[in-house]
């Protein structure tokens, strides 16, 4: 039976939380003191019997990992990288040397800014092959990485919607942090596009107390991404109506809801006079009356 792990933030409803091995996940945190503490608050969230391996870059695993005997895997395999772009090209080889990956999650918790001086295709291509490595082996990985100005890494991500399961953000806002959602993929369905706020403090990381409890349906297959044109000015017809300026705007939507398959179609594009729909089978349309 494969293994669906969890994010380490409580409170959080399993689809913007969960992990199911065959994924790849990429969070990024834009304070590193904060990315250690989810990094470790992550690793505690595990069952007991879970596999899990913890992949350390630049430091020493022992001088980042602080858990109780309460809390997390009984087990727990360390791995130390070297602040270099060779030690990520040369990761998943090492792994598959040092353990069978299978039902296994690792977690990555990069150096400071480690990506920065990485261009955009290659960190693109990292991620494509990460994402085939944990298909192959059935295993899941979470990539969180820190940095100064962590949209440099989230632009060229956002292209990756084939590769990576989810794609997210956590933003220092004072006394609260924003959760911040481009996609997150798990056994429970995808959500998109959605900012939680999730508080930090020393009771961990969990979801503000105030913050909105719906989640997204779990099912797209109601929902209607339009031209706003479409309804020639009247508002949207239901709640599962989504209206966009431009065709760019619907075209962008409509791919960021497609769930990740690697065999599946991209997004057919219809012709309607000037307008273009999108039929995202199962998923979402535009239409024309």
């Amino acid at each position: 039976m494969d293994n669906v792990f969890t994010l380490g933030i409580s409170s959080l409803w399993d689809e913007v939380c969960h992990m199911p091995v065959g994924g790849v996940w990429w969070l990024n945190v834009d304070r590193y003191a904060d990315a250690v503490s989810l990094f470790n608050q992550t690793l505690a969230a595990q069952a007991k019997n879970s596999h899990v391996a913890a992949l350390v870059m630049g430091n020493k695993p022992k001088d980042i990992i602080s858990l109780d005997h309460t809390h997390g895997p009984d087990n727990i395999a360390l791995f130390t990288l070297p602040n270099r772009p060779q030690a990520l090209e040369e990761i998943h080889r090492d792994l598959v040397c040092s353990l069978e990956p299978g039902n296994y999650l690792f977690i990555l918790l990069c150096a400071e800014n480690a990506w920065q001086n990485i261009n955009n295709e290659k960190l693109c291509a990292w991620v494509e092959k990460t994402s085939r490595w944990a298909q192959y082996h059935r295993c899941a990985f979470l990539a969180i990485n820190s940095a100064q100005d962590i949209d440099r890494q989230l632009t060229p991500l956002l292209r990756e919607y084939r590769s990576l399961s989810g794609l997210a953000s956590i933003r220092y806002q004072g006394d609260r942090h924003i959760f911040d959602i481009a996609w997150w993929g798990s056994d429970k369905g995808i959500s998109a596009q959605q900012q939680l706020m999730v508080q930090h403090d020393d009771a961990g990381w969990r979801l503000a107390q105030d913050a909105e409890t719906s989640v997204q349906p779990r099912s797209d297959e109601k929902a209607i991404l339009s031209h706003v044109r479409v309804l020639e000015g009247a508002p949207p017809l239901s709640e599962y109506w989504t209206l966009f300026d431009t065709n760019d705007e619907v075209f962008n939507a409509g791919r960021r809801r497609k769930r990740r398959r690697s065999s599946s179609p991209l997004p057919k594009i219809r012709k309607l006079n000037s307008w273009a729909a999108i039929f995202i089978p199962c998923v979402a349309s535009a239409v024309r009356r």
